[in-house]
């Protein structure tokens, strides 16, 4: 149901509304002679956002792919084009750099406060003169640092240097997990999306979204029955995000994926909710919903997504998905139905954005990583502000 309020009323309320590091600014409302509708779903941009010059504190950022929140809480920023990865406090101030890692585009943090971040690195092979480079996942102990970032030696934990098999191989998303079901899954395991060329008639595709341990040695291939390529629910293209609940302790998962540039085949559903399914002695992962069986789920829409290449769950199980494609934020309920979206180029409140690559949830708050606009910008429920 919508609230009809006055405009005049609209900016007393917005006035009021306080922020963590700065008021609203009234001048960023749109300009309209009318009455303003907000709904008890209306998203309202948090103050300046962080890497623009007018909040210095903030740095700057080039190309941020990922944004997450971790368990200290601390925010984490892969600032891809600059080769680090960015923390700050929760105002966004920012509070050290880490040592170079190349190119990162995705991370996420296990309960020991470690963190896991997406990467590739360059190495000279025997027999080579130029470098090649390829797909790997890090591994930063910040405790072991007292959470001085820029101390934390980033620990090769995953790669493979085999020339010819794996040189395109890639790792493009990452979320962990504490769910425990037999000896599948354990406290801080996590799963790793990778892609490459490697696909059609292999029985090790790259294309995969694999299960590794705590202690970082691989466990299964969580997609090993999905179909390479294909046009049905349970296809693997290009996995762009993945995301668990906050807790990490359901044996569900939410992914997002896009077109390979090299198979003439689009994926009809670029976002999955993925469950575990247990009957007798095996174990199984399929879809959460089925159109046929669920009726209309908007996420499962064909063609609904363009270019999705974050995603986030929040505690209540509410899905959020960015599109790099249309430039637009949803929202979905845990039923799959979608409540509010914003975006675009034309939004009548300013929440444009230039390629959201990366979105995290943390108490109520939406953190998106604007890579286009080269910025982190936050949202919150009109409801929500205090």
């Amino acid at each position: 149901m919508k609230i009809q309020l006055p405009f005049t009323l609209t900016i007393f309320m917005l006035l009021f509304c306080g922020c963590q590091e700065d008021k609203f600014n009234v001048n960023s409302l749109p300009k309209t002679t009318g009455n303003s509708n907000i709904s008890d779903t209306m998203y309202i941009q948090q103050g300046i956002p962080w890497g623009d010059s007018r909040y210095p504190q903030s740095g700057t950022f080039n190309g941020p792919q990922a944004v997450i929140v971790g368990n200290e809480p601390f925010v984490y920023v892969a600032d891809t084009y600059n080769d680090r990865i960015v923390m700050l406090d929760i105002a966004g101030r920012v509070l050290g750099y880490s040592q170079r890692i190349q190119k990162p585009v995705a991370i996420a943090q296990d309960k020991r406060l470690q963190l896991l971040v997406c990467s590739e690195f360059d190495t000279l092979l025997p027999g080579h003169t130029t470098s090649t480079t390829f797909g790997a996942v890090y591994r930063l102990n910040l405790p072991a640092v007292n959470h001085n970032i820029a101390n934390a030696v980033p620990q090769r934990v995953i790669w493979d240097t085999t020339l010819g098999n794996n040189v395109s191989r890639r790792y493009t998303a990452i979320a962990t997990t504490y769910y425990s079901v037999g000896s599948t899954l354990n406290a801080d395991a996590y799963y790793v999306a990778r892609t490459g060329d490697k696909n059609i008639g292999t029985y090790d595709p790259d294309n995969a979204i694999c299960l590794y341990s705590k202690n970082d040695k691989f466990q299964s291939s969580v997609t090993s029955g999905f179909t390479q390529q294909g046009t049905g629910l349970l296809s693997m293209h290009k996995v762009t995000a993945l995301a668990t609940m906050p807790s990490g302790t359901s044996s569900e998962f939410v992914f997002a994926q896009v077109e390979d540039l090299n198979s003439a085949v689009i994926p009809l559903w670029k976002v999955q909710w993925i469950k575990l399914t247990v009957q007798g002695q095996s174990e199984g992962w399929d879809s959460k919903f089925y159109p046929s069986v669920d009726g209309d789920i908007d996420f499962l829409k064909i063609n609904r997504f363009i270019q999705p290449r974050g995603v986030a769950l929040d505690p209540s199980g509410n899905l959020f998905v960015v599109d790099a494609g249309t430039d637009s934020l949803y929202r979905f309920s845990s039923r799959g139905i979608e409540h509010y979206s914003f975006g675009g180029h034309n939004d009548p409140y300013g929440r444009n954005f230039n390629q959201p690559y990366g979105i995290a949830y943390y108490d109520k708050t939406l953190f998106v990583a604007d890579k286009g606009n080269n910025r982190i910008c936050r949202f919150k429920l009109s409801i929500d502000m205090n």
